[in-house]
């Protein structure tokens, strides 16, 4: 995509580093309408609204590639595209999960849904790291985007039959199952979308537990950004890897990271219904150690050069094992504060979370203009106080 004739690596802009940053950061830019999108989430149909992120999702995949050659501005919209598509997505996910799950399995429901971005991650890394090397193919990287654009358009017409908004609308459900969700979270007043209610917003922008999850969100999103969207660059410059063995290296990671989620998720849920555990204390429990953990294991990662991969490799897997741990943390806390307001808290959340992600975005892009070790280590060693302070008190 980028030219770096280097290690064999191609591609055909004339970007700058900086230039570069902003079309990273051009999704978390166009996140912010989140701040929007939640305020409606709890108030339009969820099925809705996820249609609603696929298709823009696709648009902005097939027009990243066909226009990116006349403008970097034209790529700039094409993020933003997906960053909106995002934008619709996230607070929809969280208000439908408070409809389809009950309390205690929601833990789990968030690691098995969001996981789905890592089950995309873990196919598209390597396929992305072949394409490169296919030049023959479209040019090589475009076809990245169009397979992508490609797959969000299929995912279309499943969920339009398959999607529901509540377990009453789903045709698959069976009376008994509907019945048990529903009386399990009768108790919460989630109550119809149509009904108008009152949003306590004195209660929620003074709620001391709300503020406390958005600075451990942010604390847990800022290194992660590092670890997600430039993890390829960083085993392309310092470890000095090809392009398929960049893909198939950036791959293994997610798996930890998607394991982790799973297992962590499933055992909080776990631990909600056969302990005395309260919800708070778990989700705490889950938190701490995950911040400690990954705090440790990015710090380590910049003393590895190309000589020791195989130990960086180790290190950022651990690192993204240990975010994992994130999800019955901070993640479930923000979707059990006020169930029947989870869209709104959802968009408040990563509204303040997309602004700190572009800022790390542009900022790690103005630090490594040559790619080097030490830019990398002054990018990654400034991520581990971050995620340190998620753990405390």
């Amino acid at each position: 995509m980028i030219k770096c004739p280097v290690h064999g690596y191609g591609g055909d802009l004339e970007w700058h580093s900086d230039q570069e940053g902003l079309v990273l950061a051009a999704q978390n830019a166009g996140s912010l309408v989140m701040v929007l999108t939640g305020l409606y989430a709890d108030r339009i149909n969820g099925k809705f609204m996820v249609l609603i992120s696929l298709i823009l999702c696709t648009i902005g995949n097939f027009a990243l590639p066909l226009l990116a050659q006349n403008s970097f501005w034209y790529a700039v919209g094409a993020r933003i595209s997906i960053g909106v598509a995002d934008a619709c997505m996230t607070p929809a996910i969280n208000s439908l999960i408070t409809r389809w799950f009950p309390q205690s399995e929601r833990a789990a429901a968030v690691g098995i849904i969001t996981g789905g971005r890592q089950i995309g991650t873990l196919f598209i890394l390597p396929t992305a790291g072949y394409l490169c090397t296919r030049k023959d193919i479209n040019g090589g990287w475009p076809t990245i985007f169009f397979l992508s654009g490609i797959i969000s358009g299929l995912v279309v017409f499943f969920w339009i039959p398959m999607g529901a908004d509540k377990p009453s609308k789903q045709y698959c459900i069976s009376n008994r199952e509907r019945l048990f969700i529903e009386s399990k979270i009768a108790c919460e007043s989630i109550g119809k979308r149509t009904q108008k209610r009152h949003v306590p917003w004195r209660n929620l922008l003074g709620s001391v537990p709300l503020w406390v999850g958005v600075f451990s969100l942010i604390c847990h999103e800022y290194p992660l950004v590092i670890l997600l969207q430039f993890l390829p660059n960083y085993m392309r410059d310092v470890l000095e890897f090809t392009p398929t063995k960049n893909g198939m290296f950036s791959a293994l990671p997610m798996i930890f990271l998607f394991s982790s989620k799973m297992l962590s998720a499933s055992f909080s849920s776990w631990l909600a219904v056969h302990t005395d555990y309260d919800s708070t204390t778990i989700c705490k429990a889950f938190n701490g150690i995950a911040s400690f953990g990954l705090s440790a294991s990015i710090f380590l990662v910049p003393f590895f050069d190309k000589e020791h991969a195989g130990c960086a490799i180790v290190c950022l897997c651990f690192a993204m094992a240990f975010a994992g741990l994130h999800t019955p943390g901070v993640q479930t806390a923000l979707l059990q504060l006020a169930p029947p307001f989870s869209g709104i808290i959802t968009g408040i959340s990563f509204f303040i979370v997309a602004w700190f992600s572009i800022c790390n975005k542009i900022l790690t892009k103005w630090i490594v203009q040559n790619g080097t070790q030490e830019e990398w280590g002054i990018v990654i060693v400034s991520n581990p106080k971050q995620a340190l302070e998620v753990g405390q008190p």
